[in-house]
Parts: structure tokens; sequence; C-alpha cells
């Protein structure tokens, strides 16, 4: 049966991604992303989570994807932190989640 992402909360940051086809600009920017940034995601504690059509055989779809494409950034606490319909959420993401106070703590660990 799939899980909540909510089952995450506290746990790892989330970056959902909702796509309709590997071909899409959004999926194929995510995963140059991915591999551009391995140690930073990983330093910042993202999980990356997939949506094709708006399925994922692990995670049932949340809510707020709404039958939209786009990517949104899911604290720790399970709040939406940023979305784009479009790959431009990747400019400010790593700013934006060293802003935030849980990851002040984090930083001292720093491994990038």
């Amino acid at each position: 049966m799939a899980k909540q992402i909510s089952e995450l909360s506290w746990k790892k940051r989330l970056l959902i991604v909702s796509y309709e086809k590997k071909e899409d600009q959004i999926f194929i920017k995510t995963k140059k992303f991915i591999s551009d940034n391995k140690c930073e995601i990983e330093d910042r504690n993202i999980e990356i989570i997939f949506y094709e059509k708006f399925k994922n055989i692990n995670f049932s779809k949340p809510e707020f994807i709404n039958n939209n494409y786009g990517i949104w950034l899911i604290g720790y606490d399970g709040m939406i932190k940023d979305s784009s319909f479009d790959d431009n959420i990747f400019l400010r993401l790593f700013a934006l989640i060293d802003s935030m106070p849980m990851r002040k703590d984090e930083k001292n660990n720093d491994k990038c």
C-alpha cells in the first residue's frame, strides 16, 4: 500500500516533482539538477519523489499536486516552502533551505 509523504515529516525535506512524461523539460532538468548537485542534496537531507502522470508506486498523491505539473519543496514540518511550475525553483532552492532555522543547526556538518 502506498505511504503518505507525511510519514517523512521531521525526517526529510522533500522535493516533489510532478510531470507527464520523461521527455518533459521539468523531468529532464530535475534529473540534471540531481546529478550536478548530489552532495548538496544529500547534505541538506532532501528526498526527491517523482510523480509521473500523478502516480508514484511508493507514495500516494499529495492533495497539493491537484493535477498540476511542477516542483514543490516541503519542509521538515510537512508544509510547502516553495513551488514552481518549471525548473526556476532550482535557482533559489539551496539558499532558501539554508535560511531555514533547522538548517542553521545542520550547517555545522557541511560536507560539500
